[in-house]
């Protein structure tokens, strides 16, 4: 061996020497004249030198690279997967997130893919496409039709309130979830479906044949309630950005009729923008909040009454409510209430407190997750737990929401509104206080049903990522919606 070699063999063992003792110093320190220390101490020094690169023998230790996972697990499906269905590895993403925010166990946080969402956005301007009913389920569970709307393709194919489906192009839907009844019947425009259909008097099935077209829905429905006591009656479908400018109108018509009181007919409504709520109920309350959004920190953010929606007389008023009416419906009754402007008529209301933020992804994908809860402005969280009306009067067997002569709720209302003209007593009412606490006496125990799944617009209180603040009188600062 050369001079030369001998001098670089030296100089490596001298490193590892006093990288070993540079190493174990402080263990002799710590150990003093423990052998059996010292070779623990040895012993653990692969592991510890392992630990300074870096690695870890625990993996429960290591930090998850989720992002990475995914797409190892998904280059592993692409390139080993043996199975019938073809890889599509956008759906199986939108799948995965699907499944990450099921998890959450909260129904209203949801992702959107690009055909969902683009519907969701022309539903919120007013227009979707389908035939223009509005479904729900009744006491068997079988979905029904609640109402088909005015001039839609539901209504000119001559479908009516109350005829149960029972197939849709020849499919059944017995025990059907309402949403995917929903999903069936949608579809593009100037396309056909068929709807198998029971109708009550008829003896036989029947089917119906419609040509799904782009609806333009009117949200606000009113007429002359009672002509004599020129009560006016408003129904609103649905809380989106033209509901308040309907609104007005209506309101406006009905005052030309010189109308003296007021019934605002929330039933079956779903909820949709958080600012429409605002305005409507901008149009009844005097002044003060008309919700308090408390969010994910615990900070609690009033929105006020807007002063500039005070263009109308304030008129006697009643609400009327169902356990359909949920979300911004809930926001509106719960502020007429809180407020003591108005009484609420029917039953207690779905109870859906929470709020949901809507977040455009970059592939024309969205989603929405829950980012706060509502308070009513005496701060009174309705989550499932829902508003109980002033008065409660449950719904004749044979409602039909689109035919006064049996709908007992409107007919309940009115006279609501008469006391409060003073044209009745107000033992007026006692039948229906009566015929309630009878009802409260049984021992008939149900559940909340879902808000009505429909062909038409429905849903979530939603606040925009891009949506402005309220008009806030200066007493409170408002968060600005993410």
């Amino acid at each position: 061996m050369s001079k030369t070699m001998r001098n670089v063999l030296l100089v490596v063992v001298l490193l590892v020497v006093a990288f070993v003792v540079g190493f174990e110093v402080p263990d002799v320190r710590a150990n003093g004249t423990d052998i059996g220390k010292w070779r623990a101490s040895i012993e653990m020094m692969p592991q510890r030198l392992r630990s300074l690169g870096g690695q870890s023998t625990d993996p429960s230790t290591q930090t998850l690279p989720l992002i990475d996972t995914y797409s190892v697990v998904m280059e592993q499906i692409k390139a080993n997967y043996y199975g019938i269905k073809a890889i599509n590895e956008r759906e199986l993403t939108y799948d995965a997130i699907r499944g990450t925010l099921r998890a959450l166990g909260d129904p209203f946080t949801r992702f959107m893919d690009p055909e969902s969402y683009k519907k969701m956005v022309e539903e919120n301007e007013g227009n979707f496409t389908g035939i223009g009913a509005q479904l729900d389920t009744n006491k068997n569970n079988e979905v029904y039709v609640k109402e088909p709307l005015e001039d839609t393709p539901a209504w000119r194919a001559g479908i009516k309130a109350n005829d149960v489906i029972l197939a849709v192009n020849g499919k059944s839907i017995k025990g059907m979830n309402i949403l995917d009844v929903v999903k069936l019947i949608r579809g593009p425009a100037d396309t056909k479906v068929r709807l198998t259909l029971r109708r009550p008097g008829v003896a036989k099935p029947f089917d119906k044949t419609i040509v799904r077209k782009v609806v333009e829905f009117r949200m606000v429905k009113y007429r002359m309630a009672d002509e004599n006591a020129k009560i006016g009656y408003v129904r609103l479908y649905q809380f989106n950005e033209k509901s308040d400018q309907q609104l007005d109108e209506a309101l406006a018509k009905l005052e030309a009729q010189h109308m003296k009181g007021l019934v605002l007919d929330l039933r079956g409504n779903p909820g949709g923008l958080l600012m429409s709520a605002i305005d409507v109920a901008s149009r009844f309350l005097e002044s003060g909040p008309v919700v308090i959004i408390q969010e994910r920190g615990g900070q609690r953010n009033p929105y006020y009454v807007e002063e500039e929606k005070h263009n109308h007389k304030r008129y006697p008023l009643a609400v009327l409510v169902d356990k359909s009416s949920a979300s911004a419906s809930e926001i509106v009754s719960g502020a007429i209430k809180d407020d003591g402007v108005g009484t609420l008529v029917g039953v207690t209301t779905f109870g859906k407190g929470l709020v949901q933020t809507i977040l455009p992804l970059p592939d024309h994908s969205a989603v929405a997750i829950t980012t706060a809860k509502y308070l009513t402005p005496k701060g009174t969280d309705i989550n499932k737990k829902g508003i109980a009306p002033d008065l409660t009067v449950e719904p004749a067997d044979n409602l039909d929401i689109t035919d006064p002569k049996t709908d007992n709720q409107l007919a309940a209302a009115i006279d609501v509104v008469k006391v409060k003209m003073g044209l009745l007593p107000k033992s007026a009412l006692d039948k229906y206080e009566k015929a309630a606490k009878v009802a409260d006496g049984g021992t008939q125990v149900t559940d909340k049903a879902a808000p009505p799944g429909d062909d038409r617009p429905g849903g979530s209180l939603v606040r925009r990522r891009h949506e402005p603040d309220a008009k806030p009188k200066p007493l409170a600062p408002l968060s600005r919606p993410r």
